[in-house]
């Protein structure tokens, strides 16, 4: 797969203060070819396969750069598989990480951190500590508390960590048991989104460095801007385009896709790597 990058600026207004951060618009691509034998000598099931993988890599790929912006949230850049640098940094201060304890305000010398101390594994305790982490340590550019409502848990896939948001969210009582009173306090507070790329290296293979990564993130507020330019797509031969190989008689198919994403500032999201690490 390859990509050719062009530089796009756009501007959020945030608090009065105006706040911004470039967007790097990435065109992407990856070609296959559907050879004369495959076609003449009942090889249908193959050539859809190929195909129908085709037409998803696209729109598995921006899935996968999107997941890269938490994955790599504590660092300020990483290298992708097509060896690109890519900030993950906002636009309130470029040394400073997505997922940082000292993120800077505009209009206030006042910080805040959006990542939890210690980084903890998911339990009732820690989603406590990162429920007071949204009350406390939410700001607007002014350095004043905001009230954000945090609707969403997300998670990797790792089914420990999977499960026990389950079980936290869905968890009830029988009416006529031992516990029926109990009310779960969780229930319906949270919409639980398992992210099944965040917990890969930049390759998109599966890596246990990032495998309890979890946090709160608000979907009103959030500024992870996606733009598409080019939505993902198939290009077919036709006639002119040389989708015909003279020499070897492949049909050549391919798949497109033309976006960028971007992360204004960080108060929306809080998160922990769940490694312990302090």
């Amino acid at each position: 797969m390859y990509n050719y990058d062009t530089i796009i600026k756009i501007y959020c207004k945030d608090s009065n203060k105006n706040v911004s951060k470039t967007m790097t618009q990435k065109r992407v691509a990856l070609d296959i070819g559907i050879s004369y034998e495959m076609r003449t000598q009942n090889k249908y099931p193959e050539v859809v396969a190929k195909l129908t993988g085709l037409g998803r890599q696209m729109a598995n790929r921006m899935d996968l750069d999107l997941s890269h912006r938490l994955t790599f949230a504590a660092s300020t850049s990483y290298t992708d598989m097509d060896g690109t640098t890519v900030a993950t940094t906002t636009g309130e201060d470029t040394a400073t990480a997505l997922a940082d304890s000292t993120h800077d305000l505009e209009g206030s010398t006042t910080t805040y951190r959006n990542i939890l101390a210690n980084n903890p594994r998911l339990s009732k305790g820690a989603l406590e500590g990162m429920e007071r982490l949204c009350v406390e340590e939410t700001y607007n550019q002014f350095g004043e508390k905001m009230t954000m409502p945090f609707d969403i848990l997300f998670t990797t896939d790792d089914p420990n960590t999977v499960n026990t948001a389950r079980e936290y969210l869905q968890s009830t009582s029988d009416v006529g048991g031992a516990n029926s009173g109990v009310v779960n306090v969780y229930k319906s507070k949270y919409r639980h989104v398992v992210l099944p790329r965040l917990a890969v290296d930049a390759n998109g293979a599966p890596s246990s460095t990032y495998r309890y990564y979890w946090g709160l993130a608000s979907s009103q507020y959030s500024t992870l801007y996606l733009g598409v330019w080019e939505e993902p797509h198939l290009k077919t031969p036709a006639n002119l385009n040389a989708g015909e190989e003279f020499s070897t008689d492949d049909w050549n198919f391919g798949g497109r896709a033309g976006y960028g994403i971007c992360t204004v500032n960080a108060n929306w999201v809080k998160m922990s790597k769940g490694d312990g690490a302090a």
